[in-house]
Protein backbone atom coordinates (compact mmCIF):
# COMPACT_ATOMS: atom_id res chain seq x y z
CA UNK A 1 0.00 0.00 0.00
CA UNK A 2 2.88 2.36 0.76
CA UNK A 3 4.01 2.37 -2.87
CA UNK A 4 0.56 2.20 -4.45
CA UNK A 5 -0.28 5.01 -6.86
CA UNK A 6 -4.01 4.26 -7.00
CA UNK A 7 -6.42 6.67 -5.32
CA UNK A 8 -8.25 3.91 -3.49
CA UNK A 9 -6.79 0.91 -1.67
CA UNK A 10 -9.45 -1.74 -1.21
CA UNK A 11 -8.68 -4.38 1.38
CA UNK A 12 -10.52 -7.64 0.84
CA UNK A 13 -10.76 -8.67 4.47
CA UNK A 14 -11.84 -12.01 5.91
CA UNK A 15 -12.88 -10.69 9.33
CA UNK A 16 -13.80 -7.23 10.57
CA UNK A 17 -11.24 -4.75 11.86
CA UNK A 18 -13.91 -2.85 13.82
CA UNK A 19 -13.89 -2.86 17.62
CA UNK A 20 -17.11 -4.39 18.91
CA UNK A 21 -17.17 -4.09 22.67
CA UNK A 22 -19.53 -3.64 25.58
CA UNK A 23 -19.30 -2.44 29.16
CA UNK A 24 -20.95 -5.06 31.32
CA UNK A 25 -21.15 -2.56 34.17
CA UNK A 26 -23.13 -0.01 32.17
CA UNK A 27 -25.32 -2.65 30.55
CA UNK A 28 -26.27 -4.31 33.85
CA UNK A 29 -26.91 -0.94 35.50
CA UNK A 30 -29.21 0.04 32.66
CA UNK A 31 -31.17 -3.23 32.79
CA UNK A 32 -31.63 -3.13 36.57
CA UNK A 33 -32.75 0.49 36.40
CA UNK A 34 -35.34 -0.37 33.76
CA UNK A 35 -36.43 -3.45 35.68
CA UNK A 36 -37.16 -1.23 38.69
CA UNK A 37 -39.55 1.04 36.78
CA UNK A 38 -42.84 -0.87 37.31
CA UNK A 39 -42.23 -1.25 41.04
CA UNK A 40 -41.26 2.41 41.44
CA UNK A 41 -44.30 3.58 39.48
CA UNK A 42 -46.52 1.36 41.64
CA UNK A 43 -45.04 2.78 44.84
CA UNK A 44 -45.54 6.31 43.57
CA UNK A 45 -49.16 5.53 42.73
CA UNK A 46 -49.91 4.08 46.17
CA UNK A 47 -48.06 6.91 47.91
CA UNK A 48 -50.04 9.48 45.91
CA UNK A 49 -53.24 8.00 47.30
CA UNK A 50 -51.92 8.90 50.76
CA UNK A 51 -50.75 12.34 49.62
CA UNK A 52 -54.07 13.74 48.48
CA UNK A 53 -53.54 12.50 44.93
CA UNK A 54 -50.46 14.68 44.43
CA UNK A 55 -48.25 12.46 42.22
CA UNK A 56 -45.35 14.93 42.14
CA UNK A 57 -45.17 14.91 45.95
CA UNK A 58 -45.42 11.11 45.92
CA UNK A 59 -42.55 10.96 43.42
CA UNK A 60 -40.42 13.10 45.70
CA UNK A 61 -41.19 10.85 48.69
CA UNK A 62 -40.38 7.64 46.83
CA UNK A 63 -37.24 9.21 45.38
CA UNK A 64 -35.94 10.23 48.78
CA UNK A 65 -36.73 6.84 50.34
CA UNK A 66 -35.04 5.04 47.43
CA UNK A 67 -31.93 7.08 48.18
CA UNK A 68 -32.02 5.97 51.81
CA UNK A 69 -34.08 8.63 53.58
CA UNK A 70 -36.35 7.76 56.47
CA UNK A 71 -40.04 7.88 55.42
CA UNK A 72 -40.93 10.70 57.83
CA UNK A 73 -38.08 12.89 56.59
CA UNK A 74 -38.95 12.05 52.99
CA UNK A 75 -42.54 13.11 53.55
CA UNK A 76 -41.53 16.37 55.25
CA UNK A 77 -39.04 17.14 52.49
CA UNK A 78 -41.61 16.48 49.76
CA UNK A 79 -43.92 18.97 51.40
CA UNK A 80 -41.09 21.50 51.56
CA UNK A 81 -40.31 20.95 47.87
CA UNK A 82 -43.97 21.48 46.96
CA UNK A 83 -44.08 24.68 49.00
CA UNK A 84 -40.93 25.98 47.33
CA UNK A 85 -42.36 25.12 43.91
CA UNK A 86 -45.62 26.94 44.75
CA UNK A 87 -43.54 30.00 45.55
CA UNK A 88 -41.90 29.73 42.11
CA UNK A 89 -38.68 28.50 43.63
CA UNK A 90 -36.10 27.09 41.22
CA UNK A 91 -34.21 23.82 41.56
CA UNK A 92 -31.73 25.33 44.01
CA UNK A 93 -34.52 26.67 46.22
CA UNK A 94 -36.32 23.33 46.17
CA UNK A 95 -33.16 21.41 46.99
CA UNK A 96 -32.36 23.80 49.85
CA UNK A 97 -35.87 23.33 51.21
CA UNK A 98 -35.55 19.56 51.08
CA UNK A 99 -32.20 19.61 52.85
CA UNK A 100 -33.69 21.90 55.45
CA UNK A 101 -36.25 19.19 56.12
CA UNK A 102 -33.50 16.70 56.91
CA UNK A 103 -32.45 15.13 53.60
CA UNK A 104 -28.86 14.75 52.43
CA UNK A 105 -27.84 16.59 49.29
CA UNK A 106 -28.10 13.42 47.17
CA UNK A 107 -31.50 12.52 48.62
CA UNK A 108 -32.75 16.06 48.13
CA UNK A 109 -31.48 16.22 44.56
CA UNK A 110 -33.26 12.99 43.64
CA UNK A 111 -36.49 14.05 45.33
CA UNK A 112 -36.46 17.38 43.48
CA UNK A 113 -35.73 15.62 40.19
CA UNK A 114 -38.63 13.17 40.62
CA UNK A 115 -40.97 16.00 41.67
CA UNK A 116 -40.01 18.09 38.66
CA UNK A 117 -40.34 15.26 36.17
CA UNK A 118 -43.81 14.42 37.46
CA UNK A 119 -44.86 18.06 37.27
CA UNK A 120 -43.56 18.40 33.71
CA UNK A 121 -46.05 15.82 32.39
CA UNK A 122 -49.01 16.75 34.57
CA UNK A 123 -51.18 17.26 31.49
CA UNK A 124 -50.77 13.56 30.69
CA UNK A 125 -52.47 12.41 33.87
CA UNK A 126 -51.45 10.50 36.99
CA UNK A 127 -50.08 7.45 35.18
CA UNK A 128 -47.77 9.55 33.00
CA UNK A 129 -46.60 11.44 36.07
CA UNK A 130 -45.83 8.26 38.00
CA UNK A 131 -43.91 6.86 35.03
CA UNK A 132 -41.88 10.05 34.60
CA UNK A 133 -40.98 10.22 38.28
CA UNK A 134 -40.07 6.51 38.29
CA UNK A 135 -37.77 7.03 35.30
CA UNK A 136 -36.07 9.91 37.08
CA UNK A 137 -35.40 7.72 40.12
CA UNK A 138 -34.30 4.67 38.14
CA UNK A 139 -31.95 6.50 35.78
CA UNK A 140 -30.94 9.24 38.19
CA UNK A 141 -30.10 7.05 41.17
CA UNK A 142 -30.39 3.28 40.72
CA UNK A 143 -28.33 3.16 37.52
CA UNK A 144 -25.39 5.23 38.84
CA UNK A 145 -25.46 3.32 42.14
CA UNK A 146 -25.03 0.00 40.29
CA UNK A 147 -22.34 1.53 38.08
CA UNK A 148 -20.40 2.67 41.11
CA UNK A 149 -20.85 -0.31 43.44
CA UNK A 150 -21.33 -3.12 40.91
CA UNK A 151 -22.23 -6.42 42.61
CA UNK A 152 -22.18 -4.69 46.01
CA UNK A 153 -25.01 -2.33 45.09
CA UNK A 154 -28.05 -2.88 47.30
CA UNK A 155 -30.18 -2.91 44.14
CA UNK A 156 -28.27 -5.91 42.81
CA UNK A 157 -28.73 -7.65 46.15
CA UNK A 158 -32.44 -6.76 46.28
CA UNK A 159 -32.90 -8.33 42.86
CA UNK A 160 -31.27 -11.52 44.14
CA UNK A 161 -28.69 -11.38 41.35
CA UNK A 162 -25.34 -10.86 43.10
CA UNK A 163 -23.98 -14.30 42.30
CA UNK A 164 -25.49 -14.47 38.82
CA UNK A 165 -24.25 -11.06 37.69
CA UNK A 166 -20.89 -10.86 39.46
CA UNK A 167 -18.88 -12.29 36.51
CA UNK A 168 -20.29 -9.70 34.11
CA UNK A 169 -19.20 -6.45 35.76
CA UNK A 170 -16.35 -5.94 33.27
CA UNK A 171 -15.70 -4.94 29.67
CA UNK A 172 -16.35 -7.47 26.93
CA UNK A 173 -15.39 -7.99 23.32
CA UNK A 174 -18.18 -9.66 21.41
CA UNK A 175 -16.11 -11.57 18.89
CA UNK A 176 -12.43 -12.29 19.50
CA UNK A 177 -12.34 -14.51 16.43
CA UNK A 178 -11.90 -11.32 14.40
CA UNK A 179 -9.34 -8.50 14.74
CA UNK A 180 -10.52 -7.68 18.28
CA UNK A 181 -8.68 -10.86 19.24
CA UNK A 182 -5.48 -9.49 17.68
CA UNK A 183 -5.43 -5.96 19.00
CA UNK A 184 -1.63 -5.54 18.97
CA UNK A 185 -1.42 -6.65 15.35
CA UNK A 186 -4.28 -4.33 14.38
CA UNK A 187 -2.54 -1.41 16.08
CA UNK A 188 0.67 -2.20 14.21
CA UNK A 189 -1.14 -2.21 10.86
CA UNK A 190 -2.96 1.02 11.62
CA UNK A 191 0.30 2.62 12.76
CA UNK A 192 1.86 1.72 9.41
CA UNK A 193 -1.00 3.38 7.54
CA UNK A 194 -0.96 6.46 9.75
CA UNK A 195 2.83 6.91 9.87
CA UNK A 196 3.15 6.62 6.10
CA UNK A 197 0.11 8.80 5.38
CA UNK A 198 -1.57 6.03 3.42
CA UNK A 199 -5.11 7.25 2.84
CA UNK A 200 -8.29 6.10 1.14
CA UNK A 201 -8.01 2.60 2.58
CA UNK A 202 -11.34 0.78 2.78
CA UNK A 203 -11.79 -2.81 3.91
CA UNK A 204 -14.56 -4.85 2.29
CA UNK A 205 -15.39 -7.55 4.80
CA UNK A 206 -17.77 -10.44 5.39
CA UNK A 207 -17.77 -13.42 7.78
CA UNK A 208 -19.85 -12.07 10.65
CA UNK A 209 -23.28 -12.43 8.97
CA UNK A 210 -24.28 -8.81 9.49
CA UNK A 211 -23.99 -5.33 7.97
CA UNK A 212 -21.57 -2.89 9.62
CA UNK A 213 -19.95 0.38 8.58
CA UNK A 214 -17.44 2.27 10.69
CA UNK A 215 -13.96 3.64 11.13
CA UNK A 216 -10.89 1.71 12.24
CA UNK A 217 -8.76 3.65 14.75
CA UNK A 218 -5.05 3.64 15.41
CA UNK A 219 -5.78 2.66 19.01
CA UNK A 220 -9.31 1.94 20.19
CA UNK A 221 -8.08 1.88 23.79
CA UNK A 222 -6.85 5.49 23.66
CA UNK A 223 -8.91 8.37 24.99
CA UNK A 224 -11.91 8.95 22.76
CA UNK A 225 -11.33 5.68 20.92
CA UNK A 226 -8.22 6.86 19.08
CA UNK A 227 -7.83 8.48 15.66
CA UNK A 228 -9.66 7.08 12.61
CA UNK A 229 -7.24 5.72 10.01
CA UNK A 230 -9.43 3.80 7.56
CA UNK A 231 -12.98 2.55 6.97
CA UNK A 232 -14.37 -0.98 7.24
CA UNK A 233 -17.55 -1.94 5.38
CA UNK A 234 -19.00 -5.32 6.35
CA UNK A 235 -21.58 -7.22 4.31
CA UNK A 236 -24.16 -9.69 5.53
CA UNK A 237 -24.45 -13.14 3.97
CA UNK A 238 -27.06 -13.80 1.34
CA UNK A 239 -28.46 -16.93 2.98
CA UNK A 240 -26.65 -17.56 6.28
CA UNK A 241 -28.29 -17.21 9.66
CA UNK A 242 -27.64 -13.77 11.11
CA UNK A 243 -25.14 -12.78 13.80
CA UNK A 244 -28.12 -11.72 15.90
CA UNK A 245 -29.71 -15.17 15.67
CA UNK A 246 -26.57 -16.83 17.07
CA UNK A 247 -26.32 -14.44 20.00
CA UNK A 248 -30.07 -14.58 20.62
CA UNK A 249 -29.90 -18.34 21.07
CA UNK A 250 -26.78 -18.13 23.24
CA UNK A 251 -28.17 -15.32 25.42
CA UNK A 252 -31.30 -17.28 26.27
CA UNK A 253 -29.35 -18.94 29.09
CA UNK A 254 -28.20 -15.60 30.57
CA UNK A 255 -31.42 -14.68 32.32
CA UNK A 256 -31.70 -10.92 32.86
CA UNK A 257 -28.84 -10.25 30.47
CA UNK A 258 -30.75 -11.76 27.58
CA UNK A 259 -32.57 -8.42 27.24
CA UNK A 260 -29.34 -6.94 25.89
CA UNK A 261 -29.83 -9.05 22.78
CA UNK A 262 -33.49 -9.83 22.16
CA UNK A 263 -37.02 -9.03 23.27
CA UNK A 264 -39.66 -11.74 22.63
CA UNK A 265 -42.84 -10.46 21.05
CA UNK A 266 -46.01 -12.44 20.32
CA UNK A 267 -48.82 -10.92 18.26
CA UNK A 268 -52.34 -12.27 17.71
CA UNK A 269 -53.14 -12.71 14.02
CA UNK A 270 -56.73 -13.25 12.84
CA UNK A 271 -57.28 -16.80 11.55
CA UNK A 272 -53.64 -17.74 12.29
CA UNK A 273 -53.59 -17.65 16.07
CA UNK A 274 -50.36 -15.86 16.92
CA UNK A 275 -46.98 -15.08 15.44
CA UNK A 276 -43.81 -14.73 17.49
CA UNK A 277 -40.63 -12.83 16.72
CA UNK A 278 -37.54 -11.77 18.62
CA UNK A 279 -37.00 -8.02 18.38
CA UNK A 280 -33.34 -7.26 17.76
CA UNK A 281 -31.95 -5.22 20.67
CA UNK A 282 -28.37 -6.28 20.00
CA UNK A 283 -28.02 -3.45 17.48
CA UNK A 284 -28.79 -0.84 20.14
CA UNK A 285 -26.59 -2.51 22.74
CA UNK A 286 -23.72 -2.39 20.24
CA UNK A 287 -24.25 1.28 19.42
CA UNK A 288 -27.05 1.86 16.92
CA UNK A 289 -28.63 5.32 17.23
CA UNK A 290 -31.60 5.56 19.58
CA UNK A 291 -34.81 4.70 17.74
CA UNK A 292 -38.02 6.61 17.39
CA UNK A 293 -41.26 4.66 17.45
CA UNK A 294 -41.39 4.71 13.65
CA UNK A 295 -37.80 3.53 13.15
CA UNK A 296 -38.30 0.72 15.66
CA UNK A 297 -41.40 -0.39 13.76
CA UNK A 298 -39.45 -0.27 10.50
CA UNK A 299 -36.75 -2.43 12.07
CA UNK A 300 -39.15 -5.25 12.96
CA UNK A 301 -40.97 -5.18 9.60
CA UNK A 302 -38.69 -7.64 7.77
CA UNK A 303 -38.72 -10.13 10.66
CA UNK A 304 -42.48 -9.84 11.06
CA UNK A 305 -43.06 -10.32 7.33
CA UNK A 306 -40.83 -13.40 7.39
CA UNK A 307 -42.66 -14.86 10.40
CA UNK A 308 -46.01 -14.36 8.67
CA UNK A 309 -44.68 -16.04 5.54
CA UNK A 310 -43.56 -19.00 7.66
CA UNK A 311 -47.12 -19.18 9.03
CA UNK A 312 -48.45 -19.61 5.52
CA UNK A 313 -49.72 -16.12 4.69
CA UNK A 314 -49.79 -15.90 0.86
CA UNK A 315 -47.24 -13.51 -0.58
CA UNK A 316 -49.92 -11.35 -2.14
CA UNK A 317 -51.24 -10.61 1.37
CA UNK A 318 -47.96 -10.36 3.26
CA UNK A 319 -47.40 -6.63 2.99
CA UNK A 320 -50.99 -5.79 3.90
CA UNK A 321 -51.07 -8.08 6.93
CA UNK A 322 -47.63 -6.87 8.04
CA UNK A 323 -48.63 -3.20 7.87
CA UNK A 324 -51.82 -3.95 9.80
CA UNK A 325 -49.88 -5.61 12.61
CA UNK A 326 -47.37 -2.76 12.68
CA UNK A 327 -50.23 -0.27 13.06
CA UNK A 328 -51.48 -2.28 16.02
CA UNK A 329 -48.02 -2.32 17.54
CA UNK A 330 -47.77 1.44 17.23
CA UNK A 331 -50.83 1.80 19.44
CA UNK A 332 -49.62 -0.85 21.91
CA UNK A 333 -48.14 0.69 25.07
CA UNK A 334 -45.98 -2.37 25.68
CA UNK A 335 -44.24 -1.71 22.38
CA UNK A 336 -44.40 2.08 22.21
CA UNK A 337 -43.36 2.62 25.83
CA UNK A 338 -41.68 -0.43 27.37
CA UNK A 339 -39.81 -1.80 24.36
CA UNK A 340 -39.05 1.59 22.85
CA UNK A 341 -37.73 2.83 26.20
CA UNK A 342 -35.52 -0.23 26.57
CA UNK A 343 -34.07 0.22 23.06
CA UNK A 344 -33.43 3.91 23.70
CA UNK A 345 -31.67 3.23 27.00
CA UNK A 346 -29.47 0.55 25.42
CA UNK A 347 -28.57 2.92 22.59
CA UNK A 348 -27.59 5.43 25.26
CA UNK A 349 -24.77 3.10 26.32
CA UNK A 350 -22.94 4.42 23.24
CA UNK A 351 -20.89 1.23 23.27
CA UNK A 352 -19.03 1.63 19.98
CA UNK A 353 -19.26 5.23 18.71
CA UNK A 354 -17.10 4.44 15.67
CA UNK A 355 -19.86 2.18 14.33
CA UNK A 356 -21.96 4.37 12.04
CA UNK A 357 -24.27 1.63 10.81
CA UNK A 358 -25.12 -1.87 11.98
CA UNK A 359 -27.80 -4.38 11.17
CA UNK A 360 -27.03 -7.68 12.85
CA UNK A 361 -30.25 -9.45 11.84
CA UNK A 362 -30.17 -9.45 8.07
CA UNK A 363 -29.48 -11.43 4.96
CA UNK A 364 -28.32 -9.59 1.89
CA UNK A 365 -25.43 -8.35 -0.19
CA UNK A 366 -23.47 -5.18 -0.90
CA UNK A 367 -22.91 -3.30 -4.16
CA UNK A 368 -19.86 -1.01 -4.24
CA UNK A 369 -19.46 1.81 -6.75
CA UNK A 370 -16.06 3.46 -6.97
CA UNK A 371 -15.18 6.83 -8.50
CA UNK A 372 -12.10 9.03 -7.96
CA UNK A 373 -14.03 11.21 -5.54
CA UNK A 374 -15.93 8.70 -3.45
CA UNK A 375 -16.78 5.11 -2.66
CA UNK A 376 -20.46 4.27 -2.33
CA UNK A 377 -21.61 0.97 -0.83
CA UNK A 378 -25.26 -0.04 -0.96
CA UNK A 379 -26.17 -2.54 1.74
CA UNK A 380 -29.13 -4.45 0.30
CA UNK A 381 -31.14 -6.39 2.86
CA UNK A 382 -33.40 -9.04 1.35
CA UNK A 383 -36.80 -10.27 2.45
CA UNK A 384 -37.02 -13.74 3.93
CA UNK A 385 -38.18 -16.79 2.00
CA UNK A 386 -41.87 -17.37 1.41
CA UNK A 387 -42.06 -21.03 2.29
CA UNK A 388 -39.20 -22.52 0.28
CA UNK A 389 -39.26 -19.96 -2.53
CA UNK A 390 -37.67 -16.58 -3.03
CA UNK A 391 -39.95 -13.59 -2.40
CA UNK A 392 -41.28 -11.68 -5.40
CA UNK A 393 -40.10 -8.47 -3.75
CA UNK A 394 -36.51 -9.42 -3.02
CA UNK A 395 -35.09 -6.20 -1.62
CA UNK A 396 -36.49 -5.17 1.75
CA UNK A 397 -34.39 -2.05 2.33
CA UNK A 398 -31.25 -0.34 1.07
CA UNK A 399 -28.81 1.55 3.29
CA UNK A 400 -26.07 3.57 1.64
CA UNK A 401 -22.58 4.12 3.09
CA UNK A 402 -20.43 6.81 1.46
CA UNK A 403 -16.70 7.35 1.92
CA UNK A 404 -15.33 10.59 0.45
CA UNK A 405 -11.77 10.51 -0.89
CA UNK A 406 -9.22 11.97 1.49
CA UNK A 407 -11.18 11.39 4.71
CA UNK A 408 -11.25 8.26 6.88
CA UNK A 409 -14.94 8.61 7.65
CA UNK A 410 -18.23 7.13 6.48
CA UNK A 411 -21.66 8.73 6.22
CA UNK A 412 -24.92 6.78 6.17
CA UNK A 413 -28.12 7.53 4.29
Amino acid sequence: MKSASATWKLWGNEVSLLRMGLSGVDAIATLLALKALPDLAGKIGSTAAQAGGNVAVAGAIVGAVTAGAAPDKAQAAAGAIAAAAAANGDTVARTTAAMGAGLSQIQAGLAVLAFGMAQSVAAGGASAQATAAAQAIAVGYIKPDVQAKKAESPFVAAAGLQAALAPYFRRFLLNCDQWDGYNAERKALMSHLKTNAIGNVVALTGDIHAFFAGTVSDDYDAAGGGTPVMVDLVSAGISSDSFFSYLRDASAALGELGALVAYPLTLPVPELGAVSISVNLLDYTMGKAAPTLDTLLEQVKVQLRGALAAKGVPEGQLDTVTLGLLAGLKANSGFSTTLLGLAQQLAGLNSNPWLKHLNTDAQGYTVVTLTPGKLVAQFKQVNKLVGATAPANVIARITTATVAAGTPAVTIS
